[in-house]
């Protein structure tokens, strides 16, 4: 399997995180990276060749078309992959598809949009172009280019969800709705109607889901008397809420003993390709 990692370029930051490229020969199971689609952010799927199928816990499970954007998950999903496969990955920050797309989020109903499927002939373009590409090392030039492109045409409104998103990233989710509205002077409705067209989630969803995200970071590094008392001394957090994301998020509670944190989650699923 040819996996790479390309880093876009820092003007299109902090929309475009990073590029991915997959594609392998083989017909058989390969593991994918983990963290490949991971929570809070969203992802710009263009299918070479191959078959991918999410089947979150919660949702039918659905087949991405060649140009698709999908996210964000709030629900445990597996992901199959019907190989030989040829796929290119952007990974978007929480708000860089409503930033580079102009979509409205909150018409995400079913966790993907097809994207050749939207009015806009730039997608068809790039994904002819990404198929094109013959040095697999100038991938990231080929999507710098064309993002480049988007960023200058594309007219960004609603930027304070921006503002308010980055706020709540850089406190990892411990923030609550009362909090945000009263700092940044707007009422509850309107912020929830805002960030479901920029992000397409609520603030209160979106927060539990970084908040989530954070423990178990912390979780990588602490043995269970010391994620104990991170979670008990946060304003925000305790241990039946986790225990409670944990299932949401994850499909399945975690198991607690007195060993290492990291030993007391259920061992990842992999997430193969078939």
């Amino acid at each position: 399997m040819n996996f790479r990692i390309y880093q876009p370029a820092t003007s299109l930051a902090p929309y475009v995180k990073q590029y991915y490229h997959l594609q392998s020969a083989n017909n058989g199971l390969i593991n994918l990276p983990q963290n490949l689609f991971s929570l809070g952010d969203l992802y710009m799927v263009f299918l070479q060749e191959g078959e991918v199928i999410f089947q979150p816990t919660q949702h039918a499970s659905f087949t991405l078309p060649e140009a698709s954007v999908v996210g964000h998950f709030t629900c445990h999903h597996q992901i199959r992959v019907k190989g030989p496969v040829k796929m290119t990955v952007i990974q978007l920050n929480a708000y860089g598809c409503y930033r580079m797309a102009g979509l409205d989020m909150s018409s995400f109903n079913n966790y993907f949009r097809d994207l050749q499927k939207q009015d806009r002939e730039c997608w068809k373009d790039l994904a002819n172009k990404i198929a094109s590409v013959a040095d697999i090392t100038k991938l990231d030039a080929v999507l710098d280019d064309a993002f480049t492109n988007m960023m200058c045409s594309q007219v960004h409104n609603l930027k304070q969800v921006d503002v308010i998103a980055d706020y709540i990233i850089d406190h990892q989710g411990y923030t609550n709705i009362e909090r945000l509205t009263k700092k940044f002077k707007t009422s509850r409705h309107t912020l929830e109607r805002k960030f479901m067209e920029v992000i397409g989630l609520t603030p209160q969803l979106f927060a539990r889901m970084l908040r989530f995200r954070d423990a178990m970071r912390h979780m990588q590094q602490m043995n269970v008397e010391e994620w104990q008392t991170f979670i008990t001394n946060n304003d925000y957090y305790n241990q039946a809420l986790f225990i409670q994301d944990f299932l949401f998020f994850k499909g399945e509670p975690p198991v607690l003993n007195q060993e290492t944190a990291i030993a007391q989650m259920p061992i990842a699923r992999p997430v193969a390709v078939a």
